[in-house]
């Protein structure tokens, strides 16, 4: 046991003493870098090609930028170059649609992909080397002939729809975003985000005009690794590729950034349901071209760079008021990046946090860096140099990347060398040139009425209260508003409740609950979920689905209620989920048939068409504030066929048309216990209803948090 003892202890003190004499610790230089030579090839159409063969793996990759991007597209159609990225390879091509191609991939292990960014196109391709030949294949396709198919353009836009719906249930994601508007403008093409509007108004014809002015081999760069031969590969792309012909319009710069330095400037975004504030504070960056781009990349680690940065040992470990804070000076090639330091914080301790990241900022532009955090600085950088060539793939699409943005093939030596040569001096003036802590843009995400104090009071500028609010596509009615439509329009609604059932039978309902199935159907394919709902008027509602055995919670209680997030945990509905809660009982027919003598809502009379074969009288249901609730449809006997609304489903959000059948009365009213509910036009789900109750006892535990 002694002996035991004994080495034990040896072992920790041998620690102990490590611990403490690991920076007298030497290490030889690191090797040279050998670099491996890209082969480069202009081809007579303009093409350029990038070629690093690599024989240790049967594997073949292939990855293409394309000089274009969604700075390119109109102010009106915010989205369209991330849909037409997505549709020219999943809509198909002249030769094989969009599932035939997935079926040839999956048979081989192999993908290719499409998608375009801000400033550039894309394609990547990786297959077994065997396979080669259908890799360039479909890769041609899909960028010389993409046929663009209407039903995965409906469908691409649903997915867009539905991120658009989600996009306030991150903080992080909300305080970033913001933060970019701050600085770039909300109309600028380096800020800008896609609305239902926008994406509503994108056709395909506009997914072929954009692909066809800028798809062009002048503008196409490829480049090749893995495992090939270097004279088969060429006459494998001259055979997809050679007739490819020059032709269209150089493509436009970017455009320039317009930014204005001022005093501090704080942006709040009220987000009641968190118990932390994030916080972004910056203003513009720079570009990697300019002289000093070395020196910044120094300060940057000393300043927030991560553990051990100033911000990191200030605001997390010695005040304690953050998990994570950071900062960094970003620089893009083509455009300024963004300065900022970011924190997330306990909402108590909202303003002490920010002036706690000031403060560090105006620290680097007095206090030059020691020794040590010199030797931080580089080495965080200079240590990790080895990673930017780990991978054939690194190596050749940056080459390709530097050519694209002009820039020279040792331009990463170039920075490194440069790195090795700052001094503490050098970071100093870096900070003092390039730091403008009283010139300040804050953005701060988080519940108010819990911080420390107001932010108009807490001396750091003024206060601008931003709206997140996503917009709907159809916030204003074109609907006409007249006299004579008012009253066709009331009339209208007065005889459809008395088909359904007569004005008193639809004041006594308080409350209802129904059961049945709910199927979604999406890509083809059917998921059948069982329902149970409940509704106590004005304002209660619950409802669980049951899918595979797992339970989906939606309740709702006045101004508060939970859900069940992606995840699979029930959490707090949001703000945003409570208005959308607010919004589907508006819009609930036994609501607006028992309120059709309530001077809340104007019924106005919208014209005759037809719905599912039966000749409809349309007519729609508009707030006082002009928004239009609804849209109802109703034959020649006033009985409900259909309504509209703009709303979220299953699949999205978008037009929702629901049509009605199955009707059966219960309690003196009429209820349909089918409804087929469509999606910008296309099925979207089915509902039966194998179980209604007009005005059941429902318990109250029913709109309290499940367990």
């Amino acid at each position: 046991m002694l002996l035991v003892f004994t080495f034990v202890f040896a072992g920790l003190l041998s620690m102990a003493v490590s611990a403490q004499d690991v920076d007298k610790l030497k290490y030889p230089k690191l090797h040279n870098l050998t670099i491996p030579k890209v082969e480069k090839i202009t081809l007579d159409n303009g093409m350029r090609l990038y070629l690093l063969p690599d024989r240790s793996l049967p594997v073949f990759d292939a990855s293409v930028r394309v000089n274009c991007g969604s700075f390119l597209e109109p102010a009106d159609k915010v989205g369209l170059a991330d849909l037409c990225g997505t549709v020219m390879r999943s809509g198909g091509t002249k030769k094989w649609t969009g599932d035939e191609i997935d079926e040839q991939l999956e048979a081989v292990g192999g993908s290719v992909e499409t998608s375009i960014g801000l400033q550039s196109g894309s394609a990547r391709v990786n297959i077994l080397s065997d396979y080669t030949d259908l890799g360039l294949d479909v890769l041609s396709q899909v960028l010389r002939y993409p046929v663009f198919d209407q039903d995965k353009i409906d469908l691409a836009k649903v997915r867009e729809r539905t991120s658009i719906s989600r996009r306030n249930d991150d903080p992080q994601q909300i305080t970033i975003r913001e933060f970019k508007k701050v600085i770039y403008g909300p109309e600028s093409v380096y800020a800008r985000i896609p609305e239902y509007s926008t994406i509503s108004e994108i056709t395909r014809d506009d997914l072929v005009k954009f692909h066809d002015a800028y798809y062009h081999p002048q503008n196409i760069q490829i480049a090749f690794w893995g495992d090939f031969d270097r004279d088969s590969l060429l006459a494998e792309v001259d055979k997809y590729f050679g007739d490819w012909k020059k032709e269209g319009d150089p493509v436009p710069d970017l455009p320039k950034v317009d930014y204005k330095f001022g005093s501090n400037k704080v942006y709040y975004i009220d987000k009641e349901d968190v118990n932390q504030t994030n916080i972004l504070l910056g203003h513009i960056g720079g570009l990697v071209t300019d002289s000093d781009y070395a020196d910044r990349i120094v300060m940057n680690n000393i300043l927030g760079g991560g553990f051990g940065s100033r911000l990191f040992n200030t605001v997390r470990s010695k005040e304690g008021l953050a998990y994570s804070a950071y900062g960094v000076y970003t620089a893009n090639i083509k455009y300024p990046g963004i300065f900022y330091g970011f924190a997330s914080t306990k909402s108590e301790t909202t303003v002490k946090a920010i002036k706690a990241i000031i403060s560090e900022i105006k620290r680097m532009q007095v206090d030059a860096p020691t020794a040590d955090e010199m030797r931080m600085g580089k080495d965080g950088y200079l240590n990790s140099f080895v990673f930017n060539f780990d991978t054939k793939a690194e190596i050749v699409n940056r080459m390709m990347n530097y050519d694209f943005n002009g820039l020279p093939e040792d331009f990463l030596i170039q920075t490194k060398d440069g790195v090795e040569k700052v001094t503490s001096g050098d970071v100093l003036a870096a900070a003092q040139r390039n730091l403008r802590p009283d010139d300040l843009d804050i953005v701060v995400v988080g519940k108010g009425s819990d911080f420390e104090m107001p932010l108009d009071q807490a001396g750091l500028g003024p206060v601008t209260t931003v709206d997140i609010t996503i917009p709907s596509a159809e916030q204003k009615t074109e609907v006409s508003v007249t006299p004579e439509n008012l009253k066709k329009g009331q009339a209208l609604l007065t005889k459809a409740v008395k088909t359904a059932g007569g004005l008193d039978n639809f004041k006594k309902v308080t409350a209802v609950s129904a059961k049945g199935v709910l199927t979604i159907m999406a890509q083809g394919r059917e998921f059948p979920l069982n329902f149970e709902s409940s509704t106590v008027y004005p304002d209660k509602s619950a409802q669980d689905m049951t899918m595979m055995g797992q339970k989906m919670y939606s309740i709702r209680d006045g101004n508060s209620g939970w859900k069940t997030s992606q995840g699979g945990t029930v959490v707090a509905m949001t703000e945003d989920d409570i208005a959308k809660s607010s919004e589907d009982m508006a819009r609930n027919t036994i609501n607006i048939f028992s309120h059709s003598d309530n001077p809340d809502y104007q019924a106005v009379y919208d014209g005759t068409g037809t719905l599912n074969d039966v000749s409809v009288d349309y007519l729609a249901i508009v707030s006082k504030k002009g928004d239009q609730v609804c849209r109802f449809a109703f034959d020649a006997n006033g009985k409900l066929i259909g309504k509209s609304y703009w709303g979220e489903s299953p699949s999205g959000e978008g037009t929702i048309q629901e049509i009605y059948g199955d009707f059966q009365e219960i309690k003196g009213i009429m209820i349909p216990m089918s409804t087929t509910r469509m999606l910008e036009g296309k099925p979207s789900a089915k509902i039966s209803v194998s179980e209604y109750n007009v005005n059941p006892t429902i318990p109250d535990n029913t709109f309290t948090k499940p367990e």
